[in-house]
């Protein structure tokens, strides 16, 4: 694993003055062995990872109320082509018509509730498996067999449709019909800048795996917010060229976190007029309410954690992308390399933790060295405004 570590081009190309003001920061970390840091300690309860009661009041208000980044647009890149999830247990089908405008409906069938597609693909209809129903890319009907047995027009048909939009190479949809299309455009306003420049809109995809863990999904997004974790859970893997010194910024809702690769002490030889303008190191952005992407020279992965059926469980979504302008196989084994640390190394303590903590209760502490956490736990502090 380590050898893998080491082929991975992580550099993230950024606008010069923004990748110039990161790099400085992690070098300068880097040198001194320090790291970014909040104020002091934080903590809060483990009910908060345990409570039936909160986990609902979460779903319904960070997840059923709030817009959802949920893939990549190069994921349904071309006009016909079609991309089906699951969020919340809510079945959501996109797909992109003959003039390339994405659409996002509920995946049921206006007859009795069956799907119109599975998995992705490209097709010119949508057409249900169980009795034929067919529909255009819009979700309009297009014809359903046997019509002259139907009363209700064929107008009053159409699929149910949910508010989506596109945003810097982001499909952002809202899973409720009480999401406005105002709320979905705007969610990414407040990083939309910076996302721009990675122009991730040119991407186009890999692979999609799916885990299903037992640990809350606030754990599961705890191990992408910190690198206070690197020199002891991944000595093996990612600490053999990535350094813990972290840079962290926040832009409103959604936070940027950047550390370096143990190579940016080259830089302390160059003028900075000769730096990159990439980062020496991997970034990653967390976008409201907690989805991950992290983005390399050669590609870009998402990583959703969303709430299970208990407390105690999350499923958790993981898409690899590839730059048309990188290397493919640079690309993917940076999404395989990612996933085996993810599946074999941070998911594993996840659930232990969440068992440790269903065990013990108490306190969840979160130290000035993570101020990254301490920042997203009160974000999604869902009793604050009860």
């Amino acid at each position: 694993m380590p050898l893998r570590a080491l082929s991975i081009a992580w550099e993230v190309t950024l606008d010069r003055k923004t990748a110039l003001s990161i790099n400085r920061r992690l070098l300068n970390h880097y040198i001194s062995g320090t790291t970014d840091v909040a104020p002091g300690e934080f903590s809060v309860g483990t009910d908060i990872f345990t409570d039936p009661k909160l986990a609902e009041l979460e779903r319904a208000k960070l997840f059923h109320a709030t817009p959802q980044p949920v893939a990549f647009s190069g994921e349904i890149p071309d006009p016909g082509c079609y991309l089906t999830l699951n969020i919340l247990d809510v079945p959501v089908l996109l797909v992109r018509d003959d003039h390339g405008r994405l659409f996002a409906f509920i995946n049921s069938c206006m007859h009795r509730g069956a799907q119109v597609a599975r998995g992705s693909g490209k097709a010119s209809s949508l057409v249900c498996a169980f009795h034929g129903w067919s529909y255009k890319h819009d979700g309009t009907l297009k014809g359903r067999p046997e019509a002259d047995m139907f009363a209700t027009r064929p107008e009053d048909c159409s699929l149910a449709r949910l508010a989506v939009a596109e945003k810097h190479g982001i499909v952002v949809v809202g899973c409720s019909a009480d999401t406005s299309q105002r709320a979905v455009d705007s969610a990414l306003d407040e990083i939309g800048l910076e996302l721009e420049c990675l122009k991730l809109k040119e991407y186009r995809v890999i692979e999609r795996r799916r885990f299903d863990v037992a640990a809350n999904w606030k754990l599961i997004n705890d191990l992408s917010l910190e690198s206070y974790h690197f020199k002891t859970l991944h000595r093996d893997s990612v600490a053999k060229i990535l350094a813990p010194n972290a840079a962290v910024d926040t832009f409103g809702r959604h936070s940027r976190w950047a550390f370096p690769m143990k190579s940016i002490a080259r830089l302390e030889q160059l003028k900075e007029s000769e730096w990159p303008d990439s980062v020496e190191g991997s970034v990653t952005y967390t976008l409201y309410p907690g989805v991950m992407l992290l983005v390399n020279a050669s590609g870009a992965q998402i990583i959703r954690s969303e709430p299970g059926h208990s407390p105690g469980s999350s499923v958790v979504t993981y898409v690899g992308m590839y730059a048309p302008h990188g290397s493919f196989d640079g690309a993917c084994e940076a999404f395989r390399f990612g996933g085996d640390v993810f599946a074999d190394e941070d998911l594993p303590v996840a659930a232990e933790c969440q068992r440790g903590i269903e065990a013990r209760g108490g306190r969840y502490l979160l130290g000035a060295n993570e101020p990254l956490l301490q920042f997203w736990h009160r974000l999604w502090d869902c009793r604050s405004d009860e």
